[in-house]
């Protein structure tokens, strides 16, 4: 039997984003934190940096849709996402 732990701390909120993606890249505010949790309601493209743009051509990390992801970062970085044609959004905490 398969179980995984999904443990997230819920908070008062404020540490939350939801971006609007697509086939061009969209970019976060910074993340001051080692690791933020990340949802794409659309499969797409994920890059970090001080200013990052996230491609589709294959060269970024994937990211399935529907599934959470735990993504470590540079504190004070921003992460880009882009999708291949579809748009969505990506839900982006802060440390979770």
């Amino acid at each position: 039997m398969y179980t995984q732990d999904l443990s997230i701390i819920v908070d008062e909120g404020g540490r939350s984003q939801a971006l609007a993606i697509s086939s061009t890249s969209a970019q976060s505010a910074a993340i001051n934190v080692a690791y933020a949790l990340v949802t794409l309601t659309t499969s797409g493209f994920v890059r970090q940096g001080s200013n990052p743009t996230a491609t589709n051509d294959g060269t970024d990390i994937y990211l399935l849709s529907d599934v959470t992801y735990r993504l470590n970062i540079k504190p004070g970085n921003k992460l880009a996402f882009c999708t291949t044609a579809s748009a969505g959004t990506a839900y982006v905490t802060a440390g979770g």
